[in-house]
Order: structure tokens, then C-alpha cells, then sequence
């Protein structure tokens, strides 16, 4: 692989997806691939690691480390991967089918986001069909996580029931992702957000036969509503024609603002196919109608 050569002084820093590695970035960088790592290696870019969950074990809390998943990585889940570790940021490289994708479905497996500030970016999940359900692609429970690019694949026999779940985390921020389930027996919901406050939610797209919601914050209790959330310019598709199975349900109490979002239900009415609690809402659209060419109408205007 060529060597780019900086300049001296340079301190500009380089960024992947975002993210700062080089020169100004203090952490420190790891590397896994499945391809040509072993778990017996460095961890550098030529004697990478070979599961990500050994490599945030490496990583030292509240130090920021990046691991780097390379293109083409793979792992099948005989446990979760915990991130464990205060501040650390797993980053999956390549596009398509060839970012890092992650196997759940004979284990139960998933992403347990259990230390602040985490970050996962561009992994895949897919599902075995050996299992017909798991519980959740990935798990939110610390403040401050990052979820980003992510994807779910439709599986044509196995099923997330959830495809994140974030509860009790204050700070999340949930952007650029795509969650897909089967149109027909599918899953639970695909986003759970309870008490989940400031919560940011931009840019993911969400489509599947949801026996409850496709964006779910209906746990009873009154903290478990999402307070001063901004939730912006996503793609929310339930296609259940079932009653009370909503395409957006908030708690009554959510507060903030809902904007430039795009909801498309299988009930009979917009109405009835979401509720959005007490949220700001601006120029967001709502359409009762999943296949058909029927024009939306702005959340807010009367119910056809």
C-alpha cells in the first residue's frame, strides 16, 4: 500500500467518515480485519486484530482510541460486542457489501453500547436463518453514543425484533442509517428511544410491517419520555394495517421538534398513524397510503 508523505509542521489532521486520525488527533488507532488479523497481533494497519471486541478490550477509556475496521471485515457474534470503554469509536471502512458486517442470529447477539460517548459507524448486520428472532441489532444504555451509517439487511426468515434500542441515555445522536424488515411478519419496532433526552435523530430511514411502531417511545412511566429532542429529515415507514400499529408513536409528554420528516402508515387515516407527543412539528408530511400514489399532507392539517 503507498505511504502519503505530510509536510512538516502540517496540522490540519486527516478525516475518515468525519473523524479526526492523524496529527491533531490524541488517541490512539487500531486496526482489525478479519481477512489477515489475528488476535495474537499489534493491532496496527499491517498486523491488524481480528474481532472488534478484543479490540476495544486494547483501547483505554476516556481516550478517544479509534478502532479502524477495514473493508471486507466479517465476524459472526458468539457473544456481544460490549463497548465497554469510555470514548471509544469503532469505524467500519468501505462501501456497500464491502463494509464490516457483523452475524447475528444462532447467538443472540448484539452492539451493547454500555460506556458514554461511544461511537459505531458504516458495520452491517445481517441474520442467520437459523434463529427466527433477535432481540436487537444494537443496544443503547450510556450517554453520549453515536450510532451512524449503520444498516440492517433483510433477512427472508430471520428477524431483529428491535433494530436499536436506546433507553436511559441522555446525548444520543442516531444519524444516516437504514433499518429494513420483511413487509409481512416483521419486526416489533425499529427505533426504541425511552428517556432518551436531547436526544438527535437525522437523516435515517426506516421501513418494515412493525407490530407496534417504526419509531417507538411508549414505555409506560413519565421519565421515560424523550425531552428536548430534535428529530430531523427521516424516512419512517410502517406498512402493518393493523390498529394502533402506528408508524411514529411519542410519548404524550416528548418534547422538541419534529421536522422535515417523512411518515408513510398502513392505517385508514393520517391520523391514526402517528402521534408525536408534544413536539414542535415543521413541515412534516404524513401519508396513510404504503404502495399507492396518493399524495401526503402536512402533519397538523386535518385528518383524511
Amino acid at each position: 500500500m503507498p505511504i502519503s508523505n505530510f509536510p512538516k509542521g502540517f496540522s490540519s489532521g486527516l478525516n475518515v467518515r468525519g473523524f479526526p486520525i492523524l496529527n491533531t488527533y490524541g488517541g490512539d488507532v487500531f486496526w482489525v480485519d478479519s481477512g489477515a488479523g489475528s488476535n495474537g497481533n499489534k493491532g496496527t494497519f499491517d498486523r491488524p486484530w481480528a474481532t472488534i471486541d478484543y479490540a476495544i478490550g486494547r483501547c483505554t477509556a476516556s481516550n478517544s482510541d479509534m478502532i479502524m475496521v477495514k473493508a471486507g471485515h466479517a465476524e459472526t457474534l458468539a457473544a456481544n460486542i460490549t463497548m465497554d470503554v469510555i470514548g471509544v469509536q469503532v469505524i467500519g471502512l468501505g462501501r456497500g457489501t464491502l463494509r464490516p458486517t457483523i452475524t447475528v442470529g444462532a447467538f443472540d447477539g448484539t452492539v451493547a453500547m454500555t460506556d458514554a460517548n461511544s461511537v459505531i459507524a458504516n458495520i452491517r448486520f445481517v441474520l442467520e436463518d437459523t434463529d427466527d428472532t433477535v432481540a436487537s441489532a444494537i443496544t443503547i444504555t450510556a450517554d453520549g453514543c453515536v450510532v451512524d451509517g449503520c444498516e440492517t439487511v433483510v433477512h427472508a426468515m430471520a428477524q431483529f425484533t428491535t433494530h436499536l434500542t436506546a433507553t436511559d441515555a441522555q446525548f444520543v445522536e442516531i444519524t444516516n442509517n437504514k433499518f429494513r424488515s420483511l413487509h409481512t411478519a416483521s419486526s416489533t419496532s425499529g427505533i426504541v428511544v425511552d428517556g432518551c433526552d436531547d436526544l438527535l435523530m437525522d437523516n435515517n430511514s426506516v421501513d418494515g410491517h412493525f407490530t407496534e411502531h417504526a419509531l417507538d417511545n411508549t414505555t409506560p412511566g413519565s421519565a421515560d419520555e424523550i425531552l428536548r429532542a430534535t428529530i430531523t429529515n427521516n424516512l419512517f415507514m410502517n406498512r402493518s394495517t393493523t390498529a394502533g400499529d402506528m408508524c411514529v408513536e411519542l410519548d404524550a409528554a416528548a418534547t422538541g421538534f419534529f421536522a422535515y420528516n417523512q411518515l408513510v402508515g398502513g392505517l385508514a387515516t393520517t391520523a391514526a398513524n402517528y402521534d408525536i407527543g408534544n413536539m414542535a412539528t415543521l413541515e412534516s408530511y404524513i401519508s396513510d397510503s404504503v404502495g399507492v400514489d396518493v399524495a401526503s399532507i402536512i402533519i397538523g392539517t386535518a385528518a383524511v
